[in-house]
């Protein structure tokens, strides 16, 4: 009973010094930190390919749009996924559009 004891004070001390140093909001910037750079990197992966089907006149959703992944989803997630997909590939259009 007393070697429990001892390691839930132990426990309990290492929480307490996680809390006061800060520990937790560091962990929950830094998550947030690859989160956004997660977000950029896609965004920017989808800029390039629009860029690239501008530049040969086919049409950028059509190539953005995962057919096989499409086809296991049912019909509300099916049109969810085509209007985040459309909307990512506006803002890369607007994006083009600007630079050219």
């Amino acid at each position: 009973m007393k070697r429990i004891k001892t390691q839930i004070r132990r426990n309990a001390a290492l929480a307490k010094s996680r809390l006061v140093t800060g520990f937790w909001s560091q962990q929950h910037a830094r998550a947030n930190l690859e989160n956004i750079n997660n977000a950029n990197c896609e965004e920017e992966q989808i800029y390039k390919r629009v860029a690239t089907c501008l530049t040969e006149g086919q049409s950028p959703l059509a190539s953005i749009l995962d057919q096989t992944f499409m086809s296991t989803l049912d019909d509300a997630a099916r049109q969810r996924y085509v209007l985040n997909m459309s909307s990512l590939v506006q803002k890369s259009i607007e994006r083009y559009n600007k630079v050219c």
